[in-house]
């Protein structure tokens, strides 16, 4: 394009101009409060003067729609005019007209000499301007429809959103529009101005919007990527970055995550809800000038180039890497003029927490970015560490969505108009009269800011923090960690600026704090603290003892402050040792009360304490004062005396305040087992004589003093003595033995239990001890110990056995009160396993080893006989005795069975060492039994498994109460052992038996009533009252099993054991655990050989009243009715049961006054419930019966019918189908008649308390209420066994009629006199009353809520459809009360009343054929309607719809009264206006019946039973069964 030099801007001259010395302060003056100024590393203060006169500003030229600040600020305008001013707000040129056709400014860029400026506009135009003269440089106009295709430029009225100068040239610059398109404008100047123009990008009309575009701008020195050109264009699909110079090339492609999923050509990607949202931003290569100094090793070093961008919330940094000979600094070294090779390498990533819009490096490794909602954070890259900035600009910043307005896509608004970085400040613009700068704060600026605002201690805190390196955000101005630095030289850098700024800090906190008299406590124990830690950090402890003591030492009150604040880091261990001026102060001050004398103690136990640093004798007394036991060992080990501390808190231990409850020798003050003198000496002991450091367990270093503590404390609790020596006396022993036997008072256990730990640590072994000879062989506790011709050396678990050995046999033969026999039995328990398992690294002779096992074996104390026992087993397993009939009553006195199996043993006598494990007192033994058995039984020796046969027969009753299961299992495994004699030897003991067979036929019981499945599954086995769960198909009787392994498979299907051990089991299981009985019957019925009878399972379990085991063989023998009348009689006891529970209430007086009586109390209805429960139960065993004959005579059926039709039968076809339908009606005729029993009978129990309900006084509210529940929960059981007849006879080929069991129901053949009762048999003619029919056809009606379920239900009552088809039933239920059934579906025989039709339409008793309702309305008023409706119900499905179409008002009530009868099975209509035709046979009782089905009848022709039944069955013959056949 040619430069369009016409259009010049307004001169210089006119505008107002601004002293060179102003202009030069444009970006210090920056007069203003910051807006949030904490601890915040990051400032923005307000722009006062700019943003004062932007409100004239914008009122002169226009609202300002794009901005671009530096070292001056450019603002474009609405109008299409760029303002250049000042930070004082003055404007310097204003560039443009606003005549002009460029339209609205939409991006301004200045150069990076500040003197020329480009400017995209709203149209399409970019304009080049010198606009310190005004003038333009070049204007590239948009393309124009006569444009060739070869020609470059942006769309006509597309937004130029971002233009930029190319590295330093002011004539090379880019340009990028709203659409896609970005351009390279290069302007030549030869004889003549020309400007090319090559395109870049243009936009992929499936994938592409433009995010950003920039060039890489001038870097702080010569680098070799300035003469390359680089310009980013970020889209939302790739990042490409371009080579300008010497030719436009493609450098880099990256491609971002794919927006498109799938073939769709819509801009969709995985957070499609979320606007699209990018940005970039370059950072230039950078020179950072730094002189080398003694603080500061480091110069100046050199960045190359680095790029970051973000695609959604990811934030990603390329670095530029050179492939061409170039300097340190980058600068190109080849003089052959070729560019150099640019490799991009990935160095960071990052995930932000929302979409960022913005990006741009304020630092030479720290990026500043933005969020979608304007949250502002700081990312330092090469350490990965995010900090938000919480200070951010009072108003909120306006993008402008040029993306969204050009292409119609949801994107973020661009805000690189509003928002630029120069000079690592950060400027923008918030709403439209405000300017703000932000910038980071040096690490000196905030520490400033701080003493400034007297927050000393917030700024010794951040300083401690800067020091340390650990505050959590961007620190400007300390050494940071680099890719490949040392960061122990960062460290000591940061220790050198850092350190003597953190001190100078503290005492100027110091000296303004305490010559302030106002300062409050708060305060001063704050900075207390911050002054400790800043002092450990920096290892400066002179300064915390010194300077900030002594400011704290002029007030008691704040020196317990300072005192209290270095507690916690001397019990953390960062403190180890407090000068004496310290401690003194600590003592004086914590000495008051035992709280603080604790915790005194506490402190001191943490602390390095020497000898005559503090007053330790008012140590000690406190802790003696207040029972500090564990400071007291401390403080005199710490003084190098470990002795004393033994003996002084024995002796308070053994005072006769402590004696007086053994447990505040175990208890401390306040009940604090810590400080407890039982608990402080043994740990002390516990650790001094294994060389370690009471109470932290530390090894006391040099060795040779650990020694020394081990072997003065050891001499002190156990003195080395000669065990040959002569006979001590009772004043010598105490004497020499005073401090162990202190111990063995405070706690023999305790002592033994510390003196195995030490004797577990290989430090003892480094100690030996001196014995030397003296008259009484007792070694002074004070003599020398130097190895003498006459000494002997002992090591110390040699020491130990010695000293027990004088001790337990002086005890047991001369002086009985020196020891209880319970620490003798310990002691010699102790030493005796000692020796048996340290041999020969201990030595005792055979007569000291003789003698001391027999006072093992003749110490009469049951607390020790175990510990005895192991000790006197080892003695007797490493020396055997000569004679061992010797030791086989000791030992059997003492109650060391374990020793007496191994005499028997050794001796053959099995049996014998057998017995031994039953006599054993522990549980844990007699169960050791068994693997013993199995034991001797694999050495295969005659005599073994002799002794082994004749032990089993004569303990098989004791073997069995320890497992009967293991019993049989060890009886099965040894050869010499049978079932048959352990039966035999069990026949005397009936419950021992039971519980062998158990075992031995039935062993996964007891591991299936533990199982949950089973529990839930089976609940007759674990409930006798519960009703058997018999008949059952075979999938539900599936056993489940706890163990894969007990799973049986078709090899285990086989009997192994006699047939009389099943049936003597299934005898003695009726008489202890008769609700295993069906269980174990199942799961052995079908085993080969018979396990047992029949015959003899039915006699057993009718003598002993097992109810579910009969019911089952009655089933199995095929005796169903047997069966039945079995259950039914339970479920006549167990309603019995419930009658009697239901509450009688007789308070005629109450009732007569008007008084109600209380209603049924909570245990009253539980008991109720839980009969109820069982009568439930019982007849669902009654169904289960049922159906159990169905399956098991279906079956019979049609093996029967198979065996007619085989050809090898020689029976004709006509005898074949004869002989099936007889066998076919009687299987029926059984079936039906199981039904029809178990029906009576529930209706019976329903009939009987609706009865019982009428008769009931008013004020009975109790028993109304119970016999409520228990009519409703009899409704519920007949609607149970409704559901499973009905389900039964829905096949085809079902055995049951439904219709003869509803004759049989409704048959009126009662014998005379007979009234009707709940408690007659089964099988009774009795026929049912009007209530019983209305109970069953009620329960019958709730069962099936629609309308279409109860008519088909009525067609499956009575075998066939009532009218031909449903449709017709449904049209002519619609059509009024025409009812008579079609021509098609009733035979001549059939017709009776029913078959005719009533005159004009009606309906007619279906008993006695009189009229009991007339349809007024005329045939030729309802054929049309008949048509209409007949033509719907033909074309659509069939719908029930009310439609009210009648005559008059008293027709539609009835209508309305039948309709809405879905769940009533009668109405009571009275005759109103002649409406109702009354009765021919003058009838008085006028209320009818009427059904939904459209069947009549009067309530006194259904309410008779016995001489109205006989009658209307004279008069209508057999058609009154059909009748009331279509009743039901």
């Amino acid at each position: 394009m040619d430069v369009d030099t016409s259009i010049s801007s307004t001169p210089l001259s006119t505008l107002e101009s601004s002293p060179e010395t102003e202009y030069e302060s444009r970006i210090t003056n920056l007069n203003s409060t910051p807006v949030q100024c904490t601890t915040e590393h990051f400032s923005w203060r307000q722009l006062t003067d700019l943003s004062e006169k932007l409100p004239e500003l914008q009122e002169q030229f226009g609202q300002i729609s794009a901005s671009c600040m530096g070292d001056c600020v450019a603002l474009g305008t609405v109008r299409g005019l760029v303002i250049v001013a000042d930070y004082l707000g003055r404007v310097k040129a204003m560039l443009g007209s606003p005549t002009s056709s460029y339209g609205e400014v939409s991006a301004v860029a200045f150069s990076a000499d500040y003197l020329a400026l480009v400017a995209g506009y709203a149209s399409g135009y970019v304009v080049v301007w010198d606009w310190a003269k005004g003038t333009t440089v070049s204007v590239s106009r948009p393309l124009q429809p006569s444009d060739g295709p070869g020609v470059a430029g942006h769309p006509v009225d597309m937004a130029v959103t971002f233009v930029g100068f190319i590295g330093a040239s002011k004539h090379r610059y880019i340009s990028s529009s709203a659409g896609g398109y970005v351009l390279y404008h290069h302007i030549v100047r030869r004889l003549l101005t020309t400007m090319s123009t090559v395109q870049l990008s243009s936009p992929d009309q499936t994938t592409d919007i433009l995010f950003e575009a920039a060039p890489l701008a001038y870097g702080g020195y010569e680098c070799a990527t300035d003469d390359l050109g680089l310009v980013a264009v970020l889209t939302s699909a790739h990042l490409t970055i371009f080579k300008t110079r010497h030719g436009v090339e493609q450098r880099y492609r990256q491609g971002c995550q794919p927006p498109i999923i799938g073939g769709n050509a819509k801009k969709q990607r995985p957070f499609a809800k979320r606007p699209y949202a990018g940005c970039l931003s370059w950072l230039p290569a950078l020179k950072h000038q730094r002189a080398a100094t003694a603080t500061d090793p480091v110069a100046s070093h050199f960045t190359l180039p680095r790029l970051a961008y973000s695609w959604g919330t990811s934030i990603h940094v390329l670095a530029l890497e050179l492939d061409h000979k170039v300097a340190a600094n980058g600068a190109p070294l080849d003089s052959s003029g070729s560019l150099a090779r640019l490799r991009f390498e990935p160095v960071s990533k990052w995930e932000a927490i929302e979409d960022v819009v913005f990006c741009r490096w304020i630092d030479d490794d720290v990026l500043l970015y933005m969020t979608r909602s304007q949250r502002i954070f700081v990312f330092e890259t090469s350490l990965r560490q995010e900090t938000e900035v919480s200070a951010s600009p009072p108003g909120s910043i306006a993008g402008r969505p040029w993306v969204t307005l050009a292409t119609g896509v949801e994107a973020e608004p661009s805000y690189a108009q509003v928002m630029s970085v120069c000079r690592r400040r950060v400027f923008a613009v918030c709403g439209e009269s405000s300017v703000y700068t932000g910038r980071l704060l040096a690490w000196t600026e905030r520490l400033e800011l701080l003493v400034e605002q007297n927050r000393h201690v917030d700024a010794i805190t951040l300083a401690t923090g800067f020091y340390q390196g650990r505050t959590g955000q961007i620190v400007v101005g300390l050494p940071r960690q680099k890719h490949g630095g040392s960061s122990a030289a960062l460290e000591k850098r940061r220790h050198a600026l850092v350190g003597s700024k953190l001190v100078d800090l503290m005492r100027a906190a110091l000296r303004q704090t305490f010559d302030d008299r106002h300062v409050g406590d708060s305060l001063v124990r704050a900075l207390a603290s911050v002054c400790v830690v800043a002092c450990l950090a920096i290892d400066s402890q002179s300064l915390l003892f010194g300077e900030v003591f002594e400011r704290y030492t002029a007030n008691p009150r704040r020196t317990r402050m300072y005192l209290e604040t270095i507690e916690p880091f001397i019990l953390s261990g960062d403190i180890a040792h407090l000068p004496p001026q310290i401690l003194n102060a600590m003592v004086d001050s914590y000495g008051a009360t035992p709280q603080l004398v604790r915790r005194l103690g506490d402190l001191l136990m943490n602390l390095r304490l020497s000898p005559g640093e503090f007053d330790i004798d008012r140590v000690l007394s406190s802790c003696r004062q207040h029972r500090l036991w564990r400071t007291f060992a401390r403080v005199w080990l710490s003084m190098g005396d470990p002795v004393a501390p033994v003996i002084s808190i024995l002796a308070a231990a053994s005072s006769e305040d402590d004696l007086s409850s053994d447990a505040s020798v175990f208890a401390g003050e306040d009940g604090d087992d810590d400080e407890a003198p039982g608990i402080v000496i043994f740990d002390y002991l516990d650790m001094v004589i294994r060389g370690r450091r009471y109470p932290d367990g530390k090894q006391i270093r040099p060795q040779s003093v650990a020694e020394q503590y081990s072997t003065l404390v050891t001499e002190l609790v156990l003195p080395p003595v000669e065990t040959t020596s002569r006979s001590l006396s009772s004043d010598e022993l105490r004497t020499t033995f005073s401090t162990l036997l202190a111990l063995l008072n405070l706690g023999a256990d305790r002592l033994l239990v510390t003196l195995n730990h030490v004797l577990g640590d290989p430090f003892t072994g480094l100690v030996n001890f001196i014995v030397k000879p003296e008259t009484g062989g007792v070694v002074s506790k004070h003599s020398d110990r130097s190895l003498r011709r006459a000494s002997q050396v002992k090591s110390f678990m040699q020491l130990v056995v010695d000293t027990f050995f004088v001790l337990a046999t002086s005890a047991d033969r001369e002086q009985p009160e020196l020891l209880t026999k319970r620490q003798n039995g310990l002691l010699s328990s102790f030493a005796l396993t000692l020796y048996a398992t340290r041999f020969p690294l201990i030595y005792l002779t055979d007569e000291s080893v003789d003698k001391w096992s027999s006072i093992l074996l003749q110490l009469d104390d049951p607390s020790t006989r175990v510990e005895r026992e192991y000790a006197f087993e080892l003695l007797f397993k490493l020396n055997p005795p000569q004679s061992y009939d010797d030791y086989i009553e000791p030992t059997r006195k003492a109650g060391f069975f374990r020793v007496l199996e191994s005499i028997y043993r050794t001796l053959e006598q099995y049996d014998l060492a057998l017995r031994t494990y039953l006599d054993h007192p522990e549980y844990v033994y007699h169960r050791a039994v068994f693997s013993a058995i199995k034991e001797l039984a694999a050495s295969r020796r005659p005599k073994t498994l002799e002794g082994i046969a004749e032990f089993a027969r004569g303990s098989a009753v004791e073997l069995v109460e320890v497992d009967a299961e293991s019993f049989v299992n060890t009886v099965e495994a040894v050869s010499s052992l049978n079932h048959d004699s352990i039966v035999a030897a069990l026949a005397d003991q009936a419950q021992a038996q039971f519980a062998y067979l158990r075992a031995l036929l039935d062993p996964t019981s007891e591991a299936l009533s533990r199982s949950p499945d089973h529990q839930r599954s089976a609940v007759t086995v674990t409930d006798e009252r519960a009703p058997p769960n018999i008949g059952l198909s075979d999938e539900q009787h599936i056993v489940v099993y706890p163990f894969r392994s007990l799973v049986p498979d078709s090899e285990q299907r086989s009997n192994k054991h006699p047939q009389e051990y099943h049936e003597r089991y299934l005898e003695l299981m009726c008489r202890y655990n008769p609700g295993n009985v069906l269980a174990y019957l199942r799961q052995h019925a079908d085993l080969s050989p018979e396990p047992f009878r029949l015959a003899y399972v039915q006699s057993i379990c009718s003598k002993h009243g097992v109810s579910d085991g009969l019911v089952w063989v009655l089933m199995r023998l095929g005796d169903f009715s047997g069966a039945l009348t079995t259950l039914i009689a339970q479920m006549d006891q167990e309603t019995e049961r419930m009658r009697a529970a239901v509450p009688v209430t007789l308070n005629e007086d109450a009732e007569g006054e008007g008084e109600q009586a209380s209603a049924l109390g909570d245990a009253d209805r539980e008991r109720l419930v839980d009969h109820l429960d069982r009568t439930a139960h019982e007849v669902d065993g009654c169904v289960d019966v049922c159906r159990a004959a169905l399956s098991k005579l279906g079956k019979d059926v049609a093996a029967q019918s198979a065996h007619c039709h085989d050809p090898d039968t020689p029976m004709s076809n006509d005898v074949a189908a004869k002989a099936q339908s007889e066998y076919r009606a009687l299987v029926s005729t059984q079936l039906c008649d199981l039904w029809l029993a178990l029906l009576r009978k529930v209706l019976g129990y329903l009939h009987h308390t609706s009865q019982t309900l009428d008769g009931l006084a008013t004020g009975d509210v109790a028993t109304r209420e119970a016999w409520q529940l228990v009519s409703k929960r009899q409704r519920w059981m007949l609607q149970s066994v409704l559901d499973a007849l009905i389900f039964a006879a829905s096949s085809a080929s079902s055995l049951i009629s439904l219709r003869h069991i509803i004759q049989q129901l409704l048959a009126s053949s009662p014998a005379p006199g007979d009234v009707p009762s709940p408690q007659k048999q089964i099988g009774s003619g009795r026929s049912l009353d009007i209530a019983e029919i209305q109970h069953l056809l009620a329960v019958a009606v709730s069962a099936y809520k629609t309308e279409a379920q109860l008519m088909a239900l009525t067609n499956v009552l009575v075998d066939y459809d009532l009218f031909t088809t449903f449709a017709q039933l449904v049209r002519s239920q619609k059509q009024g009360w025409h009812v008579a059934p079609d021509s098609a579906t009733s035979s001549g025989a059939e017709t009776g009343v029913l078959g005719r039709p009533a005159s004009g339409g009606g309906c007619l008793c279906n008993k006695c054929g009189e009229r009991i309702f007339n349809d007024q309305r005329q045939n030729r008023a309802m054929a049309g309607l008949r048509k209409q409706i007949g033509q719907y119900y033909d074309s659509s499905s069939l719908r029930m719809l009310d439609l009210h179409v009648f005559e008059d008002a008293s027709a539609q009530w009835q209508w309305i009264k039948l309709r809405s009868a879905s769940t009533t099975y009668d109405e009571f209509l009275s005759n109103r206006s002649g409406r109702l035709g009354g009765s021919s046979s003058g009838n008085s009782d006028q209320r009818v019946v009427l059904f939904k089905c459209g069947h009549g009848f009067h309530w006194s022709c259904l309410a008779s039973t016995t001489d109205d039944d006989a009658a209307a069955k004279h008069q209508s013959g057999s058609s009154s069964q059909r009748h009331q056949q279509q009743l039901a």
